[in-house]
């Protein structure tokens, strides 16, 4: 028999659980991706995310070749295209790996629908993350809203039943006639991508990262690593989280070896230190599975809060704020930094997405929603779950336990995670020359300082577009609904 294998967010070879399944089950199988015009030419796609996607194609379709085999695309509406080529190469079956976002769910059940009445077999299996959909409970039989259990929970039932990888018989994609059956060419990533931080997006490049990542135990700054990971997770100025977040999004890596890599190097840990920071580090997984498994049972939080009551929350809709933010021109330089590193990086450090959001939703009183869109449009680890389970969090319309009152004060905050001003200073050269003192609040710099050190506050470097005080005021009275 031969099926097809649909590639979507599993652009890998090794532990991909719809991949295995195929072989399994057939004689032959055809590797597909399908360029579906409604995610790569929606208005809010991420040219970093793009440029990663068609450089990840053009690897794994070296991959493939390898074994024989190759990358099939196709370009348009999936079901229409598929059904094509189910015709086209005379496979009986069709396997994927399921996808939890309300598009995916819309496309999928059609996809499964049409070709199953039509007869043939469709095979979804579960891959992009531990858990999925209602897997886990509450003792109610209800889904998880509140992480700490849902953590609980998720460590008991791994540690019971451990996931085991998957040794699939690579030549059985050695499909006869392949050359016989219609390709288009590969996309071309634009070149301006091309020496990006996450180049080469690859599998091989994915397990390196991993490798490297955990096999670092020693409590020191640098390399980067997960013995350190604790300590140092929260400090933008060090080199210090795994950058292994695109990989994961784009399926280059499964969430399956993360965790056993993880665990496996916390049974090497040499002491506390370590061993916390492995631990760290897979809570990171498991609040990736959380927001998973939230936006599958409540799809409503796509679209708003997930607390429907602050859905009456009146936003402010001043553009110039907004426009400043997204600049990295607010006069509040954690927040520049942030932004900039965005926008120039199509990445931005946990911590400070923290802070950045805070700072639009609590200072500038600007719907979480417009956030949640300019990150979708700039990350290239851009992910709907995580992204808006994120937004969420900060602005306290989510799951979280923390209520409203939770505003970061983007002057203490940079003063905490960036002691030494290392980040801001990177990204926000010209306060380059501003002393430690004045670094955090640079506005309060007498004005003899700031003609010194070249920096004068509204020419050189904003002035705050708001007072953090006040704004904070504000903040309590909005969400008082």
């Amino acid at each position: 028999m031969r099926a097809i294998h649909w590639f979507r967010r599993d652009l890998r070879l090794s532990d991909n659980a719809a991949l295995s399944a195929a072989l399994e089950a057939n004689d032959e199988v055809l590797a597909v991706y399908v360029l579906d015009p409604r995610l790569t030419h929606a208005k809010n796609q991420s040219p970093a995310r793009l440029a990663f996607l068609y450089a990840a194609l053009a690897n794994l379709d070296a991959a493939l070749q390898s074994h024989g085999a190759g990358l099939i695309i196709r370009q348009g509406e999936p079901l229409a295209e598929l059904t094509k080529l189910l015709t086209d190469c005379k496979a009986q079956g069709l396997y994927f790996n399921r996808d939890y976002t309300p598009y995916a769910r819309k496309r999928d059940d059609a996809v499964g629908g049409e070709l199953r009445t039509a007869g043939y077999t469709v095979e979804s299996v579960k891959d992009l993350v531990l858990f999925e959909q209602t897997e886990l409970l509450t003792g109610t039989a209800s889904p998880y809203t509140v992480y700490t259990p849902y953590k609980r929970r998720w460590l008991e039932r791994l540690q019971a039943d451990p996931p085991l990888a998957s040794t699939p018989d690579f030549s059985r994609l050695r499909v006869k006639d392949r050359a016989e059956i219609k390709s288009l060419p590969l996309p071309q990533p634009p070149p301006e991508f091309e020496n990006a931080w996450w180049q080469p997006a690859n599998e091989a490049a994915a397990q390196q990262r991993l490798k490297n990542w955990l096999g670092h135990l020693q409590n020191q700054p640098q390399p980067p690593g997960i013995g350190t990971y604790a300590k140092n997770r929260n400090l933008p100025g060090l080199d210090a989280t795994s950058h292994l977040s695109p990989f994961l999004r784009f399926g280059l890596l499964s969430p399956r070896q993360c965790y056993r890599g993880a665990t496996n190097a916390r049974e090497r840990a040499p002491g506390g230190t370590a061993m916390e920071g492995c631990e760290t580090w897979l809570g990171e997984i498991i609040w990736r599975d959380f927001y998973y498994q939230i936006l599958w049972n409540f799809p409503h939080v796509a679209v708003g809060p997930f607390q429907k009551k602050f859905a009456r929350l009146e936003w402010s809709t001043d553009k110039a704020h907004f426009a400043a933010w997204c600049d990295g021109r607010t006069g509040y330089p954690i927040v520049d930094a942030g932004m900039r590193q965005l926008n120039t990086q199509h990445w931005m450090h946990n911590r400070v997405r923290m802070i950045v959001a805070s700072f639009l939703t609590k200072d500038l009183l600007i719907n979480w929603q417009s956030g949640e869109r300019y990150f979708w449009q700039m990350l290239v680890d851009g992910d709907q779950a995580s992204n808006n389970g994120g937004w969420q969090w900060a602005a306290s319309t989510g799951t979280d336990a923390q209520p409203y009152f939770r505003i970061f004060n983007p002057v203490s905050q940079g003063q905490k995670f960036d002691p030494d001003g290392t980040y801001i200073r990177k990204y926000v050269p010209e306060l380059a020359q501003v002393p430690p003192k004045y670094l955090y609040a640079p506005w309060t710099m007498p004005l003899a300082l700031q003609q010194h050190v070249g920096c004068i506050i509204g020419q050189d470097y904003p002035a705050p577009i708001v007072d953090h005080a006040s704004q904070r005021t504000k903040a309590l009275a909005l969400y008082k609904v």
